[in-house]
């Protein structure tokens, strides 16, 4: 009984698996017309042949000065939530891209998962303000580094 059960959810998975692709096939120039990404996702401006553009990865990382545990108490005391997301109940999650140059500045910071517009820009406004980090390493020389971050809205309970 017990195999007669097996070959019959292996005759199942295996018709699934068969069967699905058949229906999921969509046009790819359907997809491109209905979804157009946005300008924020991508910059023209900086490409990868250039021997000067920013790292996805490097050896070592970049650092906020005393690590991640500083970084968050630092947006913890830096972050002013808007009045008008706490008026309607806003809160959630803001994803800030920004490079780090090699003396360890911040630079080219940009919304790339948006909240609401006021925490977007608070988002931002707090990166920006944010002190020199310990530049990313590659082969023991500074390199230019993106950092994705995190920066959360919570209400108060």
């Amino acid at each position: 009984m017990m195999k007669l059960l097996k070959h019959i959810l292996v005759f199942c998975l295996l018709s699934m698996l068969f069967y699905m692709p058949g229906m999921a096939q969509v046009d790819i120039h359907q997809v491109e017309d209905i979804q157009k990404v946005p300008k924020k996702y991508y910059d023209k401006e900086e490409s990868l042949d250039e021997p000067d553009a920013p790292l996805r990865y490097a050896e070592i990382m970049p650092e906020f000065p005393g690590g991640l545990d500083s970084l968050y108490s630092f947006l913890q005391k830096e972050l002013d939530y808007p009045k008008i997301a706490i008026d309607n109940g806003i809160q959630g999650t803001v994803l800030v891209e920004f490079v780090v140059e090699r003396n360890g500045r911040i630079s080219h910071a940009k919304v790339l998962v948006s909240l609401f517009p006021d925490c977007d820009v608070e988002a931002l406004r707090c990166v920006m303000s944010m002190p020199k980090w310990k530049p990313g390493y590659n082969i023991g020389k500074p390199v230019r580094c993106y950092f994705d971050l995190l920066v959360r809205f919570r209400l108060p309970n």
